[in-house]
């Protein structure tokens, strides 16, 4: 089998920039994600052991019985290995050694709102959801330099006090950022819709482009956190629900409100059968790419180690020649096989030499197979022809 290096120029690294459209559906405490059913399996109901809407990294324990799920483990042992998320004390206290360390699987993600309200918090949970918004004060401030809207106390509104609707979408849909000027958010009412924001000025800032405000500016994005902040509080008709978690007042539909009809961090839900959410948005993802160009020369590459290659009824080696365990003489007059296409049966086409490519191995420097590339149709190589075949690897 012929070797070749690749050569300087054979080999080069990209990137490709993608944008994947996603599409989050709420409505009546359920989040859709890419108008994705809820599918039950033949032994466990969800499918996936996710909730609806979520994502399970890896895709692990499909359709596998509660009491036979599969999991992540470790021995404590000499090297100390452990999961990232057992602590240093507990991992001296309450293992001892030869013992299991065990994790869980499926990992889960999905998106979360949170409510938070104006005034002082109430309740462990809106502290929580405070110190969040505390922790997002130099972020805010950070983009001010995009939008004045931003900005965490101005006089277009303090954060720290106003009530708004917040949005967590995890890394994992979006990947590096999302990307700017492809944000909407819809807000329905039986159906109907009564407004739609969008980043149209790709500067963050979520501007009514349809409702009863066309041009007010309803909230932020931090494209790169994945959090939405939605602080506009006008009426957008006059229809009520008990919008807000933990409340059992009814509450005019308002941005703020978005979204709050689906599971959320700090309290369940309240019945809103009336109203709707569509949330849409492109995300940014990097894929590191590497092509490489394998060269097939002319006069190269035309003897196959295939049987089928020599004709039938051949001796490998020399007859009558004296072979053993050490000696070994090859028949250096073995007859290829006329593979070359004739218009008639008999005589059959000139003999020329001819192989098929169907496929590339790629080996690393000590020669050992990493990877092989088919080709859909193999190819004809002849004496006279030579080709270059691209290949790509996605990392």
């Amino acid at each position: 089998m012929p070797y070749y290096k690749f050569g300087p120029n054979d080999t080069f690294y990209n990137r490709i920039e993608t944008h994947p459209q996603l599409d989050f559906a709420i409505w009546n405490g359920n989040v859709y994600y890419q108008n994705e059913p809820q599918y039950s399996g033949a032994f466990t109901d969800p499918l996936k052991h996710v909730p609806v809407g979520d994502i399970s990294l890896y895709e692990l324990n499909v359709d596998r019985p509660s009491d036979s799920m599969i999991y992540p483990f470790v021995t404590k042992d000499g090297s100390l290995t452990s999961f990232k998320t057992v602590s240093l004390t507990s991992f001296n206290s309450d293992f001892s050694y030869g013992d299991i360390i065990s994790g869980s699987y499926p990992l889960n993600a999905g998106i979360t709102r949170d409510w938070a309200l104006a005034g002082p918090a109430t309740s462990s949970a809106k502290v929580i959801l405070k110190k969040h918004l505390v922790a997002l004060e130099n972020t805010l401030n950070y983009y001010t330099y995009l939008s004045p809207h931003y900005a965490y106390s101005s006089s277009l509104g303090d954060k720290a006090t106003q009530k708004m609707g917040l949005i967590f979408v995890p890394s994992i849909f979006y990947g590096s950022h999302i990307e700017q000027g492809s944000v909407s958010l819809k807000f329905y009412v039986t159906g109907t819709l009564i407004g739609e924001l969008q980043d149209k000025n790709r500067n963050g800032d979520l501007i009514e482009v349809t409702g009863s405000s066309t041009g007010s500016v309803a909230g932020s994005v931090l494209y790169t956190e994945g959090i939405m902040l939605l602080t506009g509080s006008w009426d957008m008709s006059t229809h009520t629900e008990q919008y807000v978690p933990e409340s059992i007042d009814f509450h005019t539909a308002s941005w703020q409100y978005f979204g709050m009809t689906g599971s959320t961090s700090i309290a369940p839900i309240n019945n809103v059968p009336s109203s709707s959410f569509q949330m849409s948005f492109k995300g940014t993802n990097y894929v590191p790419v590497r092509t490489m160009f394998a060269n097939a020369p002319k006069g190269r590459l035309n003897h196959s180690n295939n049987p089928t290659f020599i004709e039938f009824g051949q001796s490998g080696s020399v007859t009558g020649a004296d072979t053993s365990e050490t000696r070994y003489i090859e028949n250096q007059n073995i007859s290829i096989k006329n593979t070359v296409s004739s218009s008639f049966p008999d005589p059959t086409a000139t003999f020329q030499k001819q192989t098929w490519i169907s496929r590339i191995g790629i080996y690393d420097e000590d020669k050992n197979l990493i990877g092989i590339a088919k080709l859909a149709n193999p190819v004809k190589k002849t004496e006279d022809r030579e080709f270059t075949f691209k290949l790509k690897l996605d990392f």
